[in-house]
């Protein structure tokens, strides 16, 4: 069945009007028709069967038969600062997230970071990821909708998840502590906070910075991964230690 997004909750029997881009790809895309039946998800959690009952080029409308009561999508956040990336390398690492079920990604300006923000481009690529994180979603059936924050400093990250229980911070220069290890410690708490540096990785003062706030630096094993290469191996590791890439379904 096809995923459409929908930006508020509903109830049985409620008509609903697409948004202007679930419209179009209903329409254009998917080439659905009259009496063709959605599952629509607002990105909190919730979903509904919804059958098309009115299909034009401008406006698409439905009725909602089922509302659907799920498991949790997601037993445990992961929250991932990830040091902005140059070209479009955070399309992939937001869309590999969004799949993955991390609850929100959060971009850094670091040290080391070469992107810098230019007046009026910020917003058309936090727009951008956005979009992709719909798309993302609305793909592999997940409910809960990746939350891609305004960029922020390193500095700002670390203070505002300071609190967090399991605070992480992939490091190269890391010998002794696995990311298994701190994944094992911690297995009882939430939420997952990392930290992903830039191609040339953290400064010294940096990591010092995140140590002040609580963050445990941590080995990816090794050798050197990329840095989209390390958001979705992390992402995958946190994933399989909750036990979230089991089968789900009544006869699992």
């Amino acid at each position: 069945m096809h995923h459409i997004r929908l930006t508020a909750a509903v109830q049985n029997g409620d008509t609903v009007i697409l948004p202007d881009a679930e419209a179009h790809y209903v329409a254009h895309v998917l080439r659905l028709h009259t009496d063709d039946v959605v599952a629509a998800f607002d990105g909190t959690g919730h979903e509904w069967h919804v059958r098309l009952t009115e299909v034009s080029h401008t406006t698409v409308r439905g009725r909602v038969m089922v509302t659907l009561t799920l498991p949790t999508a997601v037993s445990k956040p992961v929250i991932l600062g990830q040091a902005l990336p140059k070209n479009t390398k955070m399309d992939l690492i937001v869309e590999k997230c969004a799949e993955l079920g991390v609850t929100t990604l959060v971009p850094l300006h670091t040290e080391r970071t070469v992107v810098r923000e230019v007046p009026g481009r910020t917003q058309v690529k936090l727009a951008r990821w956005r979009r992709v994180a719909i798309a993302a979603a609305r793909q592999c059936g997940r409910s809960m909708l990746l939350d891609v924050q305004h960029p922020q400093s390193l500095t700002d990250f670390c203070f505002h998840y300071g609190t967090a229980p399991v605070k992480i911070v992939c490091w190269e220069e890391e010998k002794k502590r696995s990311l298994r290890q701190v994944l094992a410690l911690h297995a009882d708490q939430s939420p997952v906070v990392v930290l992903i540096g830039p191609e040339g990785g953290l400064t010294d003062d940096e990591i010092t910075i995140a140590q002040g706030h609580g963050f445990l630096p941590t080995s990816l094993g090794p050798h050197i991964l990329r840095m989209e290469t390390a958001a979705i191996a992390v992402a995958s590791i946190i994933r399989y230690s909750l036990g979230e890439l089991e089968p789900q379904g009544p006869h699992a």
